[in-house]
């Protein structure tokens, strides 16, 4: 039998305390290797166009397997190939999803590359039906987080989606993974400005591009400070705006980003739009429609047509009507579909083609409303109920308009209430019936006064002839 002796126990120590400093040292040569390696990829994405894909836990793992002389993992090489060609990993993604249906790190590529590419159905589904084990490594689960947070806020659930981000950010904190910290940090400032919480939205808007400006992503630091400009619209400061996307565009011309340009085009457009000003605003629009991604032509192509409705060109603005919708379908942009055909619907309403405009606001009224869309069942109820009114068909008209305001009443939407009300009171007036239109006005002005509409209070504060029929602009 072999004795313990002193030399024995120096000697496992000294091996203990060799392999100690081996793996430090390793650990050292494999965080320089990344750090070198995150630099590189870096560079190839500074002037890269939105959308892309890019993700710290994939070079994480592609260092180390490197660095390792191992063999990559199929979901890997897919995550390199989503960093330079979103369209060909995408499909290829879903091949491989054919042959392994539960690889969670498919799933999740398969819902991002989806959300990435704007189709929001696909995306959807994807998101709704992953499940995730209980044992998940915590890179995943921020990423399922994330992602489900943004699907939330698709569907306009502002509270789950924040609870989701918050969670998938701290995660990120933890593992140092810089890029999906900023993303994370720009959802949430969606959030806040939608809710219209605009003082927080802007600091998270401008921590997400703090991160973006050390990454030197310069596509995502005049994303950013396009957000920023749209807070402003938000505020109704068009002239600030402006400004912010000014700058925006600005970092995009100058770095060439044409498709990033676009974009930032249509947010131009907008400010300039809602500030009354339609010559700058088609000008925006058109070089987002000539240069932009479909999704940025198809909004490009719906602002063009109603830019024409405002200035009285109905027949140009049913073209762009026709190639916003042609876009939106081939995109299978189900909410972009339905904004589409209503807006098509008000044209022909407009062109007294009553038949057309009839035609497709009862097929939107049989379709269920997508969420996150600017189409309201009540907009279609109530300019049906305008055609009735047009050809002299009180009783149905009344029905119509009627039904439009429970609609209205159900969501809170006063200020299409308020017109309801209004057009309920011609409605009376031309049944000699002015009582119950005085009271319907006196309704329309009160809901009016609550949201301090001053456009809509000067219009119905001056309604006294039966044929002045409030339009359905809600």
């Amino acid at each position: 039998m072999q004795y313990l002796t002193l030399n024995t126990f120096f000697f496992a120590e000294l091996i203990i305390i060799s392999i100690t400093l081996l793996s430090f040292a390793l650990r050292l040569r494999l965080r320089a290797y990344e750090k070198q390696t995150t630099l590189k990829i870096l560079q190839t994405f500074r002037k890269k166009e939105l959308p892309f894909f890019y993700s710290s836990g994939t070079i994480k793992q592609e260092c180390r397997q490197t660095f390792f002389h191992l063999r990559p993992h199929l979901t890997l090489k897919l995550e390199r190939h989503a960093m330079k060609n979103l369209n060909q990993a995408a499909k290829k993604v879903r091949f491989s999803l054919k042959k392994s249906p539960q690889n969670l790190r498919l799933q999740l590529l398969d819902a991002e590359l989806s959300q990435l590419l704007e189709q929001k159905s696909d995306f959807t589904h994807l998101i709704e039906n992953i499940v995730l084990p209980v044992f998940t490594p915590r890179a995943l689960k921020a990423k399922y987080n994330y992602l489900k947070a943004l699907n939330e806020l698709y569907q306009t659930d502002m509270s789950s989606a924040s609870y989701h981000l918050s969670s998938a950010l701290k995660s990120y904190k933890k593992l140092n993974y810089l890029y999906e910290e900023a993303e994370c940090y720009a959802a949430l400032g969606h959030i806040y400005r939608i809710t219209g919480v605009f003082d927080v939205a802007d600091t998270m808007y401008r921590e997400a591009q703090k991160i973006y400006t050390t990454l030197n992503l310069t596509a995502k630091i005049a994303e950013t400070e396009a957000y920023l400009g749209i807070i402003e619209i938000s505020r109704e400061n068009y002239n600030q705006a402006q400004k912010y996307l000014k700058t925006a565009a600005n970092i995009a011309q100058t770095n060439n980003l044409t498709k990033t340009l676009a974009d930032i085009n249509n947010r131009q457009g907008l400010a300039a739009f809602l500030n009354q000003d339609h010559k700058t605003a088609e000008k925006f629009y058109n070089n987002a429609l000539k240069n932009g991604t479909p999704q940025a032509q198809a909004f490009a192509a719906e602002m063009l047509s109603k830019i024409m409705l405002k200035t009285n060109r109905p027949d140009k603005a049913l073209k762009y009507a026709d190639i916003a919708l042609n876009l939106n379908q081939t995109l299978n942009h189900r909410a972009g579909i339905f904004e589409t055909l209503y807006l098509k619907a008000e044209i022909f309403y407009l062109k007294e083609n009553y038949n057309q405009a009839k035609k497709i606001l009862t097929s939107l009224i049989q379709e269920k409303t997508p969420p996150s869309t600017l189409y309201y069942p009540a907009n279609a109820y109530t300019m049906l109920g305008l055609i009735e009114l047009k050809q002299n068909n009180l009783n149905k008209a009344k029905t119509l308009i009627k039904q439009a305001l429970d609609l209205e009443h159900a969501k809170n939407r006063l200020k299409g209430a308020a017109i309801d009300y209004g057009n309920l009171a011609q409605i009376a007036l031309l049944e000699k019936d002015e009582a119950t239109a005085k009271t319907y006005l006196e309704q329309a002005l009160a809901y009016a006064k609550t949201i301090d509409d001053q456009e809509l209070i000067t219009t119905l504060s001056l309604k006294a002839n039966p044929q002045d029929i409030l339009q359905s602009q809600k």
